[in-house]
């Protein structure tokens, strides 16, 4: 799971020579915006809107102001169709009278881009974004800070997207930029460095992204704190990049330092504390201390089914690693129980080829075939397998896995020319 640093904003300030009355109440929505406080500061700023609707018209640059941070909030409440509907006209009017490289153009531009990435308009958002970043290079030059935030909300898009080679491209490029520009240290250089690191460690560079996050780590513990949601951030990156680098022992006392802390500072609940916990269970399994790992994966699933829902991808996710842990801890016939359930919702919500509903499948098989019940395990292998050729291809390492566990079931079953005609098919991939 992605897991990246929050956007700190500053604050919004209004034009000079504004009513008094209505600079104080844009001040005092902004101070309720940071708290959390969407609600009461949408009320103020549709007041403090049609104010200034009213009596500077609906395209002078305070007007357009308060249209940002009534767009914030509504964001902030869930209100995203309204945020978008007024997003979209605040930037026609922005590039129009302020024109497209205008600060607060971009940052309208910046914010509808995270808007529209929340109703799933990818297409939309991509471009925006890239628009955006190419607006703001011409007119203001690479090095312009409207140009690096810009830059900076490309390379999340692109990462998004899929497209991690060209982020890493850009990353890197900003990362450069804002060390040279606003020092090493400076919140959005690490935020920058966060990013790049991600997008390394998904191309599979984890010894780079392994430095890198090392570097972002100690930076950000010296100006943040150990305890700053942000730092814990890059700990848990970290951890990552070293789990996955087979360095367990290293991964296994960075998550565990990032779990209690997220605790102390999140609370038991908190999606960032939950995950951790997750791929703890996970770096424990690697260890073969897996009675530790199904201890921690039944505390984690229980709060996510509170907390997300039966159904929800994390809740899934969850269960399938406790199923694994189970199988292996010589438990079939509860993780049995646990993959039939998570396959059936998977099957509801993913599909019934999607990669996580096969992998579902699959264990399921095993057990089955663990417990005796080798009819069922040869229904549901044979189906499993078939989906798998179609989807991943016949030399795929999990297909394979199927087609094995197959043979073993016919096997069991006394169908001896059937289990060795799989077994040569597999010699045959293997060639």
């Amino acid at each position: 799971m992605r897991d990246l640093w929050r956007r700190r904003r500053g604050r919004t300030r209004t034009g000079e020579g504004h009513a008094d009355a209505l600079r104080t109440a844009t001040e005092q929505a902004v101070g309720l915006r940071e708290a959390g406080e969407y609600g009461r500061a949408r009320a103020l700023e549709e007041d403090t809107l049609a104010q200034r609707r009213r009596s500077l018209g609906d395209d002078h640059p305070d007007t357009l102001q308060s249209a940002l941070g009534l767009m914030l909030s509504l964001d902030g409440l869930g209100a995203r169709e309204q945020a978008r509907a007024l997003g979209e006209d605040t930037l026609r009017r922005c590039r129009r009278v302020l024109g497209a490289a205008d600060r607060l153009t971009l940052t309208v531009a910046i914010n509808l881009v995270r808007t529209l990435a929340s109703l799933g308009e990818q297409q939309r958002v991509r471009e925006l974004a890239e628009d955006n970043f190419n607006r703001a290079r011409d007119a203001l030059g690479a090095d312009a800070p409207a140009t690096l935030v810009a830059a900076a909300n490309f390379v999340m898009v692109l990462s998004e997207s899929g497209e991690h080679r060209r982020a890493c491209e850009l990353g890197e490029d900003t990362l450069a930029r804002r060390r040279r520009l606003l020092g090493p240290d400076h919140y959005r250089t690490l935020i920058t460095a966060n990013a790049l690191a991600l997008d390394l460690g998904t191309l599979g560079e984890h010894a780079l992204a392994r430095s890198l996050c090392e570097d972002t780590l100690a930076r950000a513990e010296r100006s943040l704190g150990a305890d700053d949601p942000d730092t814990l951030v890059t700990a848990y990156n970290l951890a990552s990049e070293l789990a996955a680098l087979g360095e367990h022992e290293q991964a296994r006392a960075r998550f565990e330092d990032t779990l209690a802390r997220r605790r102390r500072v999140l609370g038991e609940d908190h999606p960032g504390t939950l995950d951790t916990a997750v791929n703890l269970a996970r770096v424990l399994a690697s260890l073969e201390q897996h009675q530790r790992a199904r201890d921690t994966l039944e505390d984690a699933l229980a709060r996510y089914r509170r907390t997300k829902g039966d159904d929800h991808s994390d809740t899934l996710n969850a269960a399938a690693n406790l199923a694994d842990v189970t199988r292996k801890l010589g438990d079939y016939a509860a993780a049995r129980d646990l993959d039939e359930d998570t396959l059936a919702r998977r099957r509801r919500v993913l599909g019934e080829d999607h990669l996580h509903t096969l992998n579902t499948a699959s264990g399921l098989v095993v057990s089955l075939i663990r417990l005796g019940d080798h009819e069922r395990a040869r229904h549901l292998g044979e189906d499993t397998l078939a989906r798998q050729r179609r989807v991943l291809g016949d030399g795929h390492h999990r297909t394979l896995d199927s087609a094995n566990n197959l043979a073993v079931v016919l096997r069991a079953l006394g169908e001896e020319q059937q289990a060795d005609q799989w077994v040569e098919w597999i010699k045959a991939q293997h060639r």
